[in-house]
């Protein structure tokens, strides 16, 4: 019996053996992700948090700006060769698909056919500002007008209006982003700061795009008003010695060149070139000294018009050419040109130095008077006046000039007002950038003869000294901003009785150009011509008015 019931006892150990064996072997282990990474567009691999309880995948860390949530490729291990990853019913393979984590992605996890869990799959970084740091207009009259970025709205606009007459067709903004390796377009073209030109009198819309894909618009909307403002220098670049005449409504400029450059303008503000796409007015230069016609320019023109003609006398010289340099004539039926030498006269010479007996004979300026032509002229070796013939294209005697002011002067303009002749001359060195001690000086006589005295009543014909630092009155001299003003026009009578002188002068840009200004002329209660504070005007709150 006993024996019976060690062998009943030993078949129920066996028997639940052999079925806690097959239940075992036909249970299904629960798979898992056991780890989860990401590739980004550079290559840097991101390790996530794996968290097997709630069933979420997550990074710890942020990661960095420029990943592209939207393109990463993902690598994952499980733990069971029969686990299978889906992702929106689509078989995943790692190391082999790449997903957009810009929101919540869930992976669906089988074994075999048996669907066991979901994870989703949650990837955080810092939200691309995609913004401008700065964006500004370097141009110099552009300073106060400034506009503001307002990175909630993506506008960009200038809070004090813009004056009427600055030009905002061609503006150059410099900016720059909150990431540098953003990419600023407009219209789908790359920007770069400082080199794209663009039209403000409407909105320009500028995209950022971050490398990781995402972009931001903003809308630069430049605000421009119906009141006209003066900004100095009116043109920025080579425009020195000008002359100028009106004719009717519309105003033309000439400036020193290798062949004298023209320009037009209805306002003395605005002046684009003479002709369109052409600013030269001689198709040939003149050529009447004994220099190499490649080395020498046509200096300091002046303007005139009379007989029907436009005339224009002009220098030609080179850089220490003044034994050699000298005057001549050029007309034209029509401002534009082209200027050519009168008839009978083949080269257009009046004269040169050695003939008239002028060292550094340059800076010509006609006048009219009492039915006579005459031209004054000189350059540091006095200043000088001599008559012309009755058609001006010629000197009536080379031998008889008369002595007008000393040695320290050049570019003379004569100005009539009331009962004066003024005598404009500049003085000290014209041509070292902001270093230049060039300034404008002024004299007067009752007889266009002279004697030309200054405010203390000494006879001009007595500065000899280089610069000389006891003249007054000084019209307009150099500061911190401008450097060298000097060879004013003629003065300009605006349709409101205001007059204005056109000059040049350097500004501390790095260029050695002299640069177009423009200043209102002031007369003191004695008659002498003033020019702000006696240093060029910036800005001014009027402008020529001309209806």
């Amino acid at each position: 019996m006993k024996r019976i019931f060690i062998y009943q006892l030993f078949l129920i150990v066996f028997t639940s053996h052999i079925y806690s064996c097959k239940d075992s072997e036909n249970k299904i282990t629960e798979g898992e992700i056991t780890n989860f990474s990401v590739w980004d567009q550079k290559s840097v691999n991101h390790i996530l948090h794996v968290d097997n309880v709630n069933n979420v995948i997550s990074n710890r860390e942020e990661l960095p700006t420029y990943v592209n949530l939207k393109e990463l490729l993902v690598e994952f291990k499980v733990n069971n060769a029969d686990v299978i990853l889906k992702l929106n019913g689509k078989v995943q393979q790692s190391g082999g698909n790449k997903n957009d984590f810009s929101k919540e992605c869930v992976y669906d996890l089988y074994v075999g056919d048996i669907k066991q869990k979901s994870y989703t799959v949650k990837i955080t970084k810092p939200k691309s500002s995609n913004s401008f740091q700065t964006f500004t207009f370097p141009e110099k009259q552009m300073e106060q007008y400034q506009p503001a970025i307002n990175t909630e709205t993506g506008e960009i606009s200038n809070e004090n209006e813009i004056p009427s007459n600055i030009d905002i067709t061609s503006l150059q903004p410099e900016f720059t982003t909150s990431e540098k390796s953003s990419v600023v377009k407009v219209n789908g073209v790359v920007q770069k700061s400082g080199n794209a030109r663009h039209d403000f009198t409407k909105p320009i819309t500028y995209s950022i795009e971050g490398e990781d894909g995402t972009s931001r618009q903003y809308t630069v909307t430049l605000k421009q008003g119906d009141q006209a403002i003066l900004t100095n220098p009116v043109i920025v670049g080579s425009y020195a010695d000008p002359t100028v005449i009106r004719v009717g409504k519309e105003f033309y400029l000439y400036v020193t060149s290798g062949r004298v450059r023209g320009y037009k303008s209805t306002d003395l503000i605005n002046w684009p070139r003479i002709g369109g796409s052409k600013s030269e007015v001689f198709d040939k230069r003149p050529d009447f000294t004994d220099d190499d016609v490649n080395d020498t320019g046509m200096w300091a023109p002046d303007i005139n018009y009379y007989d029907g003609k436009y005339v224009m006398y002009y220098a030609i010289s080179k850089w220490s050419g003044g034994a050699t340099c000298g005057i001549g004539v050029g007309v034209s039926d029509k401002p534009e040109g082209p200027f050519v030498p009168p008839a009978g006269n083949s080269n257009g010479k009046l004269f040169v130095s050695t003939e008239i007996g002028v060292h550094n004979s340059i800076d010509p300026c006609f006048v009219e008077e009492d039915g006579k032509r005459y031209l004054f002229w000189g350059s540091f070796y006095g200043i000088y006046m001599i008559e012309l013939t009755a058609d001006g294209m010629a000197v009536k005697d080379l031998t008889k000039k008369t002595l007008i002011a000393g040695k320290s002067f050049e570019a003379p303009y004569i100005h009539k007002r009331g009962k004066y002749y003024y005598l404009f001359v500049s003085t000290g060195a014209c041509c070292e950038g902001m270093t230049s001690s060039y300034k404008v000086m002024v004299g007067r006589s009752e007889s266009l003869s002279g004697p030309y005295l200054n405010k203390a009543g000494t006879d001009m014909k007595t500065f000899d000294a280089w610069n000389p630092s006891n003249y007054q009155p000084i019209v307009v001299r150099g500061d911190a901003t401008f450097g060298g003003p000097g060879h004013n026009s003629r003065i300009i009578t605006d349709d409101n009785g205001v007059d204005w002188m056109l000059y040049h002068a350097y500004i501390d840009n790095g260029s050695s150009q002299r640069n177009l200004m423009l200043d209102r002329v002031k007369w003191d209660d004695a008659g002498w011509p003033i020019i702000g504070n006696g240093t060029p005007s910036y800005s001014m709150s009027i402008v020529p008015v001309f209806k």
